[in-house]
């Protein structure tokens, strides 16, 4: 089952009797060193016990919820389940029967909620936004091509450049049996029995840049048949940028970078990983510029600094761009019908009129409130970037 078909079936989740364990947690470099998203994992287990325990769960909804938690953390207890991606959604309702992995390039926020939905939010923004990529492994002979997507990483094409196997790939030499009379500069001369052998390495060198020319424009016909949204190519530094250079001007565009691989070696699981490496690259090149683009917004009043500037945006319906630095948190409440965050416990905060509902991060909340909106979500990690914001900003779609 692809991962939109998944995505699909969750949405789908309809129980009046067992409710839904939804878990995200992020496994990058970070996370792995020492194990410390078991740690994560065990918090939010906690975190979720208590609020567990103050709702009105029957004692089939509970034994239900316990054997979710179980199975979430039997899970986790396996290194073999956790390789290959940076980050994990599982969803489990041992009552309905429903147990559902996705294993994703990145994940906003270490989440834990059991409700009577599914929470799918990020999944459906992480497919929006991972896009496909074509992976190009070319040596000067061959070429293979892969395409990764969420449903995982698999080998589309491979090809010889199609006249190689029509000659002898080594030049024998005839020493002693010929000289060659040329012409160089429009002046007669003979050349030396040497100059076959240069010549043959011509129609190599000759063979190699058509090789390139072919894998450049069968790549191109791939495209325009089965749109892809990043290209990486991979081979020895040499090879790389001389394919680069017959490659179509579109497709340079599209490059996110170049990865050092023997085309005889790929494995399909190992590209994604690489895959993944490069995109993280260039999130962190795009923070930088994002960051610039959100001081000067600050400046003209399209954007918001802070965490009481940003709520009231999301609440006005204005977040374009949610900037949230890696690590923040902060308690807070949700008005419990309208759902709009607050940082007071205070009644006429809420459109409703009621109490406001105490939450332990008022950060994860928000993050949902603008996927909700259509929100683009940003999670800074570059530290100086991280110093611009006051943990939490947006840019605007518009200023009241």
């Amino acid at each position: 089952m692809g991962f939109e078909d998944k995505i699909n079936k969750l949405l789908e989740f309809k129980s009046d009797k067992y409710p839904i364990t939804s878990l995200y947690l992020k496994l990058g470099p970070k996370e792995r060193e020492n194990f410390r998203y078991k740690i994560a994992s065990k918090n939010l287990i906690k975190e979720q016990r208590e609020k567990i325990n103050e709702r009105n769960f029957t004692s089939d909804a509970l034994k239900s919820i316990e054997s979710d938690i179980k199975k979430i953390t039997a899970y986790f207890d396996n290194p073999d389940n956790l390789t290959g991606f940076k980050g994990i959604a599982l969803f489990s309702s041992t009552g309905e029967g429903v147990w559902e992995v996705f294993k994703l390039p990145f994940v906003y926020r270490n989440r834990l909620v059991v409700d009577w939905s599914p929470l799918v939010r990020q999944l459906v923004t992480i497919n929006d936004e991972f896009g496909d990529i074509v992976v190009v492994g070319i040596d000067r002979k061959k070429a293979r091509l892969f395409r990764i997507s969420l449903n995982g990483a698999e080998e589309i094409l491979g090809y010889f450049y199609p006249d190689k196997a029509t000659r002898n790939t080594k030049f024998q030499a005839q020493e002693g049996k010929f000289r060659q009379r040329v012409s160089l500069g429009g002046v007669g001369g003979e050349v030396a029995q040497g100059f076959g052998e240069y010549g043959f390495q011509r129609m190599i060198e000759n063979e190699m840049h058509q090789h390139f020319k072919h894998v450049s424009e069968r790549l191109f016909e791939y495209h325009k048949q089965n749109k892809f949204d990043w290209l990486i190519i991979g081979g020895i530094e040499q090879v790389i940028a001389d394919f680069s250079n017959h490659l179509h001007r579109y497709l340079k565009e599209k490059c996110l970078g170049t990865v050092t691989i023997e085309i005889n070696l790929i494995k399909p699981d190992g590209l994604l990983e690489k895959a993944l490496d490069l995109l993280e690259l260039t999130e962190r090149r795009n923070e930088k510029k994002l960051i610039k683009k959100f001081e000067q917004r600050l400046v003209s009043g399209l954007a918001a600094n802070g965490l009481e500037a940003t709520l009231k945006a999301l609440t006005m319906g204005q977040v374009r761009i949610l900037l949230v630095a890696e690590g923040f948190i902060h308690s807070g409440f949700i008005c419990p019908e309208s759902r709009v965050l607050v940082l007071e416990k205070s009644d006429n905060l809420c459109p409703e009129g009621k109490t406001p509902i105490p939450v332990v991060d008022i950060v994860d909340e928000a993050i949902e409130e603008a996927l909700g909106q259509g929100a683009e979500i940003q999670v800074i990690l570059d530290e100086e970037a991280k110093k611009e914001i006051d943990g939490i900003g947006a840019i605007l779609r518009f200023k009241l």
